[in-house]
């Protein structure tokens, strides 16, 4: 039997292909990802603005970084320096991520392209699960915090390549094996490092690959293929990941004590579990599923749920067709089809939609999978089914594409409204006779909504993206900070207020106007006080 397999591992995975030669003969699927691309985030590269928690990478650097280090974020800022990128730049920013999607989107379809046996009639499908996760509202809404897009993208990148690093290793008959077990390693390690989402999101990655091998070997060698195999191979790749995540755990612990620095507890503040009733953190994790897969809100596609309904019905016929080691297969599936709500099981509640890559990552896989599905149909009445489908996919996405460019025309729309309320405050300081930098510290009590026009999204359906510097403040204290951060960008600097002078400030401002009325903004016992409501 071991014969056997090594036969297998020499016929398919002997090689890679030549990358070139794909990139050069598939040009019509990185046009098509490119288009819509274009279409959901051509707004985002064409125009500077800045978003949340940018302003204080401006202006406030050491601080953003060193929470980062402390979050273990290691690697985040390990390639900000490698890459060029300490210093922010928005254009530089919003370029490079859109052209770090590209680039992710060819290793992804390369990867499946190989791993499925190049089978060329799947070609013209391809484009569907790069398309539809980059377009997705959840990647937009990550992406939209450009302070980290370009390197959570290139951490995505490395996802990938580290998976196409295992399979080579794990199946190929090359004599480098532990060389590319290493690459995957390295990469592995920095990517978990630079967005904590990327760990489920590798786990789930190896899921759909698993999903793509399998089809090829029951199709192509399922009299030779034998438990072991499949068995061996998954076993193999849960090694790998234990020992990644352990390494990634270790060099954590080892740069936080080398900086004499602690583990922040922003992640543990965001598990609900002991916190609020048993009960009520099962509702928040069904309301959660509900809500993802009906197309509740922005964030959720309503194609969703038909897509999960359809693949957990496929899987079904594929169990009553009791294929070799069927139970893998359905257990990969199932895998694939919960990953996207490890993080709501483990905090209780629904997690903030930037950080549920999952979900369109795993929809995009199965719309496309299935589509493939429909296509290898012999059947008469598939051959109609199918063009039907695929124009159905691309109104899907192309719906997708722009309600994300108007997720981020909201946000253009917001900034230049804080950029001009921004202009109309420090003009009202100046008035103040203070000096064009004034030693007085400034604080800010209450908040703003940006006034925008019927044509964005409403302000009760967004996250974080597309709402006010001036509207985001859970206290005076950390309200100060953003919007006097978010001032200082544009070139208005003022001190930063210590707690009682905050105190202070809060109890003077109870006596004061909201802005824009007289009064609003004035200089009251040595401190600038700016009341928003």
């Amino acid at each position: 039997m071991k014969r056997v397999e090594k036969k297998v591992e020499k016929r398919y995975f002997d090689q890679l292909p030549n990358i070139n030669q794909f990139i050069k003969e598939y040009q019509f699927v990185w046009w098509i990802v490119g288009s819509f691309l274009l279409l959901a985030y051509g707004i985002k590269v064409f125009n500077v603005s800045i978003s949340h928690d940018t302003e204080a990478m401006m202006v406030a650097s050491r601080q953003l970084y060193n929470s980062w280090y402390s979050m273990g974020r290691f690697g985040l800022m390990f390639l900000k320096k490698v890459l060029g990128t300490y210093w922010f730049n928005p254009y530089v920013a919003s370029f490079l991520m859109f052209a770090t999607m590209m680039v992710n989107s060819v290793v992804w379809t390369y990867l499946l392209y190989w791993i499925g046996g190049e089978k060329k009639k799947w070609m013209k499908l391809l484009w569907i699960f790069p398309t539809f996760f980059f377009t997705s509202t959840i990647m937009a809404e990550q992406s939209g915090f450009l302070l980290q897009s370009y390197e959570v993208n290139i951490a995505l990148l490395m996802v990938g390549i580290a998976i196409l690093c295992l399979f080579q290793a794990f199946l190929g008959t090359s004599k480098r094996k532990w060389g590319w077990i290493a690459i995957a390693l390295i990469c592995s390690v920095i990517a978990f490092s630079v967005y904590q989402s990327l760990v489920p999101l590798f786990t789930a990655g190896v899921a759909i690959c698993f999903l793509v091998l399998y089809d090829r070997m029951t199709v192509e060698m399922q009299e030779q293929m034998t438990a072991k195999f499949y068995f061996k191979t998954v076993g193999k790749f849960i090694t790998f990941f234990l020992i990644a995540f352990v390494l990634y755990q270790v060099v954590n612990k080892a740069v936080l004590n080398f900086l004499g620095m602690e583990t922040t507890s922003y992640i543990k503040d965001q598990i609900m579990w002991g916190t609020l009733p048993a009960k009520q953190c099962i509702k928040n994790i069904l309301l959660h599923v509900r809500d993802s897969f009906l197309g509740k809100g922005i964030f959720y596609n309503s194609i969703n749920g038909i897509v999960v309904s359809l693949t957990l019905g496929y899987s079904i016929f594929r169990m009553k067709r009791k294929e070799h080691c069927y139970i893998l297969y359905c257990l990969a599936v199932i895998y694939c089809l919960i990953s996207p709500f490890l993080m709501s099981l483990l905090m209780g509640n629904a997690p903030t939609a930037r950080t549920q890559l999952l979900l369109p990552f795993v929809i995009g896989f199965f719309l496309q999978y299935l589509l493939v599905k429909v296509k290898e149909q012999e059947k008469k009445q598939f051959q109609y089914i199918y063009p039907v489908t695929v124009i159905l996919v691309i109104f899907v996405t192309m719906n997708q594409s722009i309600l994300t460019s108007r997720l981020y025309y909201t946000q253009y729309v917001q900034y230049k409204e804080d950029v001009r309320v921004a202009e109309k405050i420090s003009d009202q300081i100046e008035l103040l006779n203070l000096g064009e930098i004034p030693k007085e510290p400034i604080v800010f009590v209450g908040a703003r909504a940006a006034r925008k026009n019927p044509s964005c999204i409403p302000g009760n359906q967004l996250e974080l993206i597309g709402k006010s510097f001036f509207e985001v403040s859970f206290g005076t204290e950390h309200g100060t900070w953003v919007m006097r951060n978010f001032m200082a960008t544009l070139g208005y600097s003022y001190a930063l207020p210590d707690g009682v002078q905050i105190a202070e400030a809060e109890q003077v401002a109870a006596e004061m106007p909201a802005w824009p009325t007289t009064g609003s903004v004035a200089m009251k016992n040595g401190i600038i006080i700016v009341k928003l409501s």
